[in-house]
């Protein structure tokens, strides 16, 4: 597993650096209500916000693109209480390390189904003084990934889409 930016992340990924980056404004975290939406838009589905408390990290938001992944709804559970987030080191260790160092920190790791999941963690605030929050980047992609994650990350955005598969009216 990598702890630096891996160069192979989906831009996706770099677009969410990137946006919390300029949001900086001398600090090393962004505040909730900075966060650029409009910048992100496109990688919603794969955003969670995570808060410290009590020595636990607790969902405060999971995007839609993370449900099957998570097997529901994650808001307002323990990143522990979740089976995909179990003994996952960025979910626990890395998270604990962008949230008291105050740095991103991000990689990717194949799982044990051959699958790569590309994470990214991001200190966040929720008063605009201590950083209590982390904002996570999250995409599960299938193998082919590491040779052109982009295109693997349209085909999985292209199958969340609800308007592009055939449905039967009700």
């Amino acid at each position: 597993m990598s702890y630096e930016h891996t160069p192979a992340a989906p831009s996706g990924q770099q677009k969410v650096l990137e946006a919390w980056r300029k949001r900086l404004c001398g600090r090393s975290f962004i505040t909730c209500g900075e966060i650029d939406i409009p910048a992100i838009n496109r990688e919603l589905a794969y955003i969670s916000v995570l808060s410290c408390e009590d020595g636990r990290f607790r969902f405060r938001l999971a995007g839609t693109g993370l449900h099957q992944v998570f097997g529901g709804e994650a808001r307002g559970k323990a990143a522990d209480d979740i089976e995909a987030c179990r003994g996952g080191l960025m979910w626990g260790e890395l998270a604990t390390r962008a949230l008291l160092r105050a740095i991103p920190v991000s990689g990717a790791e194949r799982l044990m189904d051959g699958s790569i999941h590309f994470w990214l963690r991001l200190p966040m605030s929720s008063d605009g003084s201590e950083v209590d929050m982390v904002l996570c980047h999250d995409r599960y992609l299938p193998a082919e990934a590491l040779a052109d994650p982009d295109r693997a990350a349209h085909r999985v955005d292209l199958a969340l889409r609800l308007d592009c598969g055939d449905y039967a009216a009700a």
